[in-house]
This record gives C-alpha cells, structure tokens and sequence, in this order.
C-alpha cells in the first residue's frame, strides 16, 4: 500500500505513543467499566464487572442482532478468519443468495464426512511442528510406555502437545465446526488432566481417541470410550473399584454430570416408588440406589498397569473379573441378573442412559447452551422444538450419525415430518446471550489478525503463562463438571482484565521471540499492507472494526475512542488535557505513526464488547 509520509504538524512535542496502562484504561473506557487494572500498572480494581453486558436476542435488547455470518463464524466456528476460502465472512456470504441458504450450506459443509476426512492447514501446522510434539502419533501402549511407565518420565509431555495441537486446529483448520464440537464433549467428559499420572501421560489417547474419534458420531459409543479410557478410570477411581469395596465416584458422575444430568437426580427416594417412563421402560428419574448398583455394575473395569493381577503394563482397559460383583442389581427401574459374562453389566447400564430420554434432554440443552444461548429451556417447560430436537437425539441412540443429526437439527431447525409441520432453529436470531470464553477469545483474536503460530522447544510457554491467568487452563478443571458456559461466569473484573492484558500483550508481540523466530507472531507490516490504502485515523479505524468484528461498533462512542487512538494523545499530568496529535480524524497519517499505533488500536477493538459476544 502507500501511505504519504507527510508528517503532520504536532500540537505537542511530547510523546504520542499510548502507553500499556493507556490502553488498558482505554478497554475500560470502551467496555463501559470504572478504571480497572492492577497494581503494577497503578490502576484501581474494583469487584464490579468491567464490562456492561446485557443479554439479547433479536429486537429484545440493546445489542443489534449482526449480520448471520458474525453470528455463524462466532459460534459454529472460533470466529471470522480474514482471507480463509471456509470460515472467512466473504466465505460464508458466497455459500448462497440468502441467510436460510448460507447457513444450510455452511453447516452441512462443515458436517459433511468428506469434507472432514480432507487434510487441511492445521494438519500441515502440525507435521511442521512435530519435532516439538513428540507424543502425537503414539498408541496407547507407546504413551505408556514412555510418558508413564520410563524412569523420570516426562508425564505431562503429551497433555501438552495436545494443548499446542488444539490451538493449531483452533487457528488454521477449515474443520471449525468439528474443533467447536470436540471443545464441547472435552468439556462435557471434563477430566483434570495436569494429574502426573494416569491422564497426563495418556492424554494423547483421551484426545484423539475418544474424543475427536466421536465428536459427531454418536454418544453411546463415545459413553464407552470414556469409560475405559485409562485417564477417566484413574480420575473418578473406577481403577481401583471392586466388589464389596466399590467406588462410586465413576457412576454417580456418569449419571450426574455425562448423561441424565441433576435435573433428573430424585434424592434418596426408594426405587421402588419411582414412575416409570412408558416410553422408555425406565424409571423418570435416579436415585442413590441406582447410583450403587450401577458403580457395582462397574467394578473391575480397570487398567491394565501391571498389579493386582492384572496380566500386563500398557495402559490399555483391561476387565478383572476377580474384582467384579457378581450379585444381581436394579438400576433405573431394571433387574440385572447376577453371573453375565465379562463387561455386559456396565455395557447394559450405559445401554440405558444412552437411550434415556432424560439424557436427551440433558445433552440439547447443553448444546443449545453452547451453540445457540443461554436461554435453552428449563427442565419441565414445554418447548415445541426443543423436545423434537431431544426426541432426535433419543431416537437415534443406536445411529453412527447420532451427534450430527442432533446438531444439524439443533441449527437448522426440525424439518416437516408427516402431519408435523418444520420447526425453525432460534440459532439465526439469537446474539449477545453469551460472550467468548477465555480459549475463545484467544482463538478468535488469532485468527482475526492472521497471527503466525511457530511452535518452540517450549510449546508456547510464554502464551500459556499469560493466558492461563485469565481462568481457563487448557485441560484444567479439577472439578468433573467442566468449565461454566454460561456468560455470567466469565465477566468478573479479573477475568476480564487478563483478557484484556492478553490482547494487549499479543499485540505488541510478548509471546514471539524475534531471536528464535518462534511463537506467536502478529506481523505489523502485514496488517499495514492489508488495508488497501488506509491512511486516516478514521479509514484505518473503520478498516478494522469492519475486518475485527464485521460490523459497526454497537455503540458510536467505542468507534469514537478507537479513532481516538490512531489519532494519538497527551495527557500530561492532567487528564482533562487531552490534546489529539492529528486533530483532524480525516487527515494523512505519516507512515510512522501508523506503524507506531495500529498493533494498540488493534488490541483496543479486541478488548471491545463487540468482539467479546458470542
């Protein structure tokens, strides 16, 4: 591009360049806030939220429904990459002649098995880094052997290069819908997997294995995945679980937390008063009894790590029928007879919570949670296309295709079926419900600036170390119910303003190192050489507002401090002094200036409500 290199006369001779305190105050200006910061930056914290959110959804609230590919590209992928010929905005407008029709083509691309099967730029990211992620391609027994079992093994070694493949994927892979979806059932099946131990050491397995190998197939399938996955037994302690002496952690969560949810848990009722499901054949609901003889109905399910009989030491799954309690059991409503063959209690409980319709419920209420709002319907509230999007999910229990009927219906809405008419998805119409989780966040930032990732010796620890301060360690929830979804959980002052330090910090290139050449890399020259010939503060602002957020600003005081920013300031010792070194927004920037403020203006839009809403 050219920019003039006239140099605009100076009201001021000192400095014009904001500093980092400046931008943080700045967000706080932008997001609505009181003046938050921290003490090294001598700015005051207060307990109040530093962003005014308000939830919306189409002509009921104050933030403007946006155009459906912000909303599509915000939620069914980790936001708008300028450029890409998938999950760009131009990308997404080019799928059909209308809303309906591009968003129908978009899901159905993005759930479509071959285009799923077909490598991509993350796959290529990832073989270019392999030297640095060691672990990826290891069996099971392989992770074992060398992550777990090896004298002074490196047991965290594979959870972090699954963590560094995650945000690969999250980046550069066209395959948005499928990473959005894998985020979910990692955190639906959460596992605290910084153990040094069992899940560390085999999270390669966890992650590839389990999760992603199921992540649209279907849920019964991946139900039995987790639960002889080596990291979930040693997490919840089935591992160890056996006859009289069995543990319950493993089934009280399966029920609680993975299938029937606590909206369906009855307390300590006796089981024998429990209604039955005419539907299903199966008590309505659970009980503690239930939670019992299912943990019995688990008991020895194991690893195969080498003791207490076990005939092996290679981390697979591995049935000990000494262990198992043999006796008869009733879970749900059903008899188990005693002496079945080996694995066919559990099986036949997990049987029976795949095809629960209380599962289904649980599972498109957190889905809708998690694509649409936080507005799904409560338990016990009759709504039409809920219960037909659950009633899909139930149905199906024993369809390969499971998962992706149920998201494609969740989306698109229930299409006509004999007598019953089509019911449309409220996924279009619904924005500002939810705002960007801290993984979110980072993801989408990233992409929106066309960041270079070049993976070190260290695995982004200078990324990792500012980005888990914010609240969400990859992997990290010690707790089995996974993080919050919803938008409440994340607008706390200090949340909030290590988001904001992280945008900062990515900005002005904290988490690259310019002697190796590895990390994260924003590239000044190219974000210049982007903007087709921008070169006022008011065309460079509204040039990247449009490309950060797709959309004007909702409030014009944010595009008003935005502008501010390119046009530069002094404050002096006296706030209320602000002179704008270019006075005029219109005039020609020097080139100089441009490149001096583009990377903080930039990280001021990043640090705005519009780009938080999801």
């Amino acid at each position: 591009m050219t920019i003039s290199a006239e140099v605009v006369e100076r009201e001021d001779t000192r400095p014009a360049l904001p500093s980092r305190r400046d931008i943080l105050k700045l967000g706080a200006v932008i997001g609505g806030a009181l003046a938050v910061g921290a003490a090294d930056d001598g700015v005051r914290a207060d307990d109040e939220a530093p962003l005014s959110f308000s939830a919306s959804q189409a002509g009921e609230a104050n933030v403007a429904l946006p155009p459906l590919a912000v909303v599509a590209l915000n939620r069914l992928a980790w936001g708008p990459k300028p450029g890409d010929p998938f999950t760009s905005i131009e990308a997404f407008n080019a799928l059909g002649p209308d809303d309906t029709a591009r968003l129908a083509a978009y899901v159905n691309q993005q759930l479509d098995p071959a285009f799923l099967a077909a490598p991509d730029d993350s796959d290529a990211q990832i073989a270019a880094a392999a030297a640095h992620l060691p672990s990826l391609n290891m069996t099971l027994p392989q992770l074992w052997e060398t992550y777990f079992k090896a004298q002074n093994a490196d047991r965290s070694r594979p959870i972090r290069d699954v963590r560094v493949a995650t945000l690969l994927r999250a980046v550069y892979s066209r395959r948005q819908l499928f990473e959005v979806m894998v985020d979910f059932w990692h955190n639906h099946f959460s596992i605290f997997a910084w153990d040094g131990a069992y899940a560390s050491a085999t999270w390669v397995h966890y992650d590839r294995d389990v999760i992603r190998a199921h992540a649209l197939g279907n849920f019964r399938a991946m139900l039995e995945a987790v639960a002889k996955s080596p990291a979930m037994l040693y997490y919840l302690d089935n591992f160890i679980s056996q006859g009289a002496s069995f543990n319950e952690n493993w089934a009280r969560e399966l029920m609680e937390l993975h299938t029937l949810g606590a909206e369906n848990y009855l307390g300590t009722a006796d089981p024998m008063g429990v209604p039955t499901d005419p539907a299903s054949g199966l008590h309505v609901g659970y009980v503690d009894n239930d939670v019992y003889d299912a943990a019995r109905c688990f008991t020895g399910w194991r690893v195969n790590n080498g003791q207490s009989g076990a005939p092996g030491n290679d981390g697979t799954f591995y049935y000990h029928a000494p262990w198992h309690d043999r006796a008869n059991k009733f879970v749900l409503g059903v008899y188990i007879p005693a002496d079945q063959g080996p694995e066919v209690d559990g099986k036949q409980v997990l049987d029976m919570l795949a095809r629960h319709p209380g599962t289904g419920r649980f599972i498109v209420r957190k889905l809708w949670r998690r694509l649409i709002g936080d507005n799904a319907p409560e338990p016990g509230v009759a709504d039409p296309f809920f219960d037909a999007v659950a009633k899909t999910f139930t149905d199906n229990w024993q369809n390969p295709n499971q998962i992706r009927l149920v998201v494609q219906q969740l989306l698109l809405g229930v299409p006509a079926s004999g007598t019953s008419p089509a019911i449309p998805s409220p996924f279009a119409t619904t924005w500002g419900q939810k705002i960007k989780r801290p993984h979110e966040a980072l993801y989408s930032a990233l992409r929106a600036v066309n960041a270079a990732i070049i993976v070190d010796s260290g695995g982004l620890s200078s990324l990792w170390s500012g980005y888990d301060a914010i609240g969400q360690q990859h992997f990290g929830r010690r707790p089995p119910d996974g993080y919050p979804d919803v938008r409440d959980a994340w607008t706390n002052t200090t949340s909030m303003l290590y988001r904001w330090r992280m945008f900062n910090s990515l900005m002005e290139g904290a988490y690259y190192s310019t002697s190796s050449n590895t990390g994260v890399q924003v590239d000044n020259n190219a974000l210049i050489n982007s903007m087709g010939g921008a070169n006022t503060p008011n065309t460079i602002a509204d040039f990247w507002i449009n490309r950060l957020l797709g959309r004007p600003m909702d409030d014009p005081a944010h595009r008003a401090e935005v502008v501010r920013m390119m046009q530069g300031w002094d404050t002096g010792n006296n706030a209320t002094s602000i002179k704008p070194v270019y006075t005029d927004p219109n005039a020609v920037m020097a080139a100089t200036d441009i490149s001096n403020r583009l990377r903080r203006m930039i990280a001021v839009i990043l640090m705005s409500p519009e780009f938080q809403w999801r």
